[in-house]
């Protein structure tokens, strides 16, 4: 009967002990996602905080479950408290880190031998030690105990991290995208980490939403704003390497800027300190808009007669800025002068003049 009743306790210790580490996990994992997600400092050092201390109370109650496991079996209870963890027969018994070389059995056999050295030297070099780490051992661990739980707890992971994914605009083959969230999951991945794996599924790249469309769009204007275009095809691999953190968007920015520097070298200084082409170019745009009576807007880089005056090179041979009355002289030479209002009035102008001079007036 006392066996009974030490039996009783000794589950409702482990539940309890469980059910404690899970909750540690699972605030752990919130704080992790503060972190990855870039939350206020106040919300991350409160996250951090809760982690510490569910933490603190987990291992508190795994320490009486192996005392209280202890009295009755000193053996295992010694094991327990050396590797953090109970050796159940389901892992023991498991394919890939119980049985074989490197594997729990070999641990706990030696163990159980009463050779207590070499035991912890076989658990410090064993498959399970060396590939998992506290949080994956925990999952892998409930995975094979306890795999309702698991199953559970994988799936909120699975929708928490769909609904991130989607606000983020990234668009994936639901199939593939599953499997990359059970291996984030299984293998506890930073979300860092998670986006570097789906950027390299086969289904991602070719289509974006929310942020990540955003991002690529604020990269369009950017691009323009310093006279230059892109293919869809360069922005779709900027969004991948901005989602998968390959790359910043001012780095984008600085290299738009670099391209810019390059594509219009007598501003290039100006360039690479910020300055964007639509700023320099606003004096030459503003001429063309009236003499050539079109709306400043819609006058692009596009045109050559503003690539023209922007790509100026001196009579020395270099890039240099072209004199703004020189670019309205030759804007009169533009073909599209001659149908303006403006040249009308030279004409009738000239005219009145020559007429003048004869003394026909």
């Amino acid at each position: 009967m006392a066996n009974a009743s030490k039996a009783v306790q000794i589950q409702q210790a482990k539940d309890e002990a469980t059910a404690l580490r899970e909750l540690a996990d699972a605030r752990a994992a919130e704080a992790q996602a503060a972190l990855d997600t870039g939350a206020a400092p106040g919300v991350q050092a409160n996250l951090a905080k809760m982690a510490a201390e569910a933490d603190k109370v987990a291992k508190a109650a795994e320490a009486a479950l192996a005392a209280l496991e202890g009295s009755g079996n000193t053996n295992m209870s010694g094991l327990t408290a050396s590797i953090g963890f109970v050796l159940t027969k389901a892992l023991l018994e498991d394919a890939t880190y119980g049985k074989g070389p490197g594997g729990l059995q070999e641990v706990y056999d030696l163990w159980d031998a009463g050779d207590e050295t070499a035991a912890l030297d076989a658990y410090f070099k064993s498959k399970w030690y060396l590939k998992l780490g506290k949080t994956a051992a925990s999952r892998y661990a409930t995975s094979v105990n306890q795999p309702e739980v698991y199953a559970a707890d994988e799936a909120a992971y699975m929708a928490e991290q769909k609904n991130r994914l989607f606000k983020l605009g990234v668009r994936v083959d639901d199939a593939e995208l599953d499997k990359w969230l059970k291996e984030a999951y299984k293998g506890n991945l930073t979300n860092a980490q998670l986006d570097s794996s789906i950027a390299m599924s086969t289904s991602f790249g070719g289509k974006f939403g929310g942020t990540i469309l955003t991002q690529m769009e604020e990269l369009k204007k950017t691009a323009r704003s310093y006279g230059l275009s892109y293919t869809d095809a360069k922005y779709n691999q900027w969004g991948a390497d901005l989602f998968a953190n390959r790359i910043t968007d001012s780095e984008i920015e600085k290299s738009i800027q670099a391209e810019s520097a390059s594509k219009y070298p007598a501003f290039a200084d100006q360039i690479m300190k910020g300055v964007t082409v639509d700023a320099l170019a606003s004096a030459y745009k503003s001429s063309m808009a009236t003499i050539l009576e079109i709306d400043a807007d819609s006058i692009g880089y596009d045109d050559r007669t503003l690539n023209k005056a922007l790509q100026y090179v001196g009579p020395d041979g270099k890039p240099s800025t072209k004199p703004l009355w020189e670019f309205e002289n030759d804007l009169r030479s533009d073909a599209r002068w001659q149908f303006t209002n403006n040249a009308r009035d030279s004409v009738d102008s000239l005219q009145y003049k020559v007429m003048k001079d004869w003394g026909l007036i």
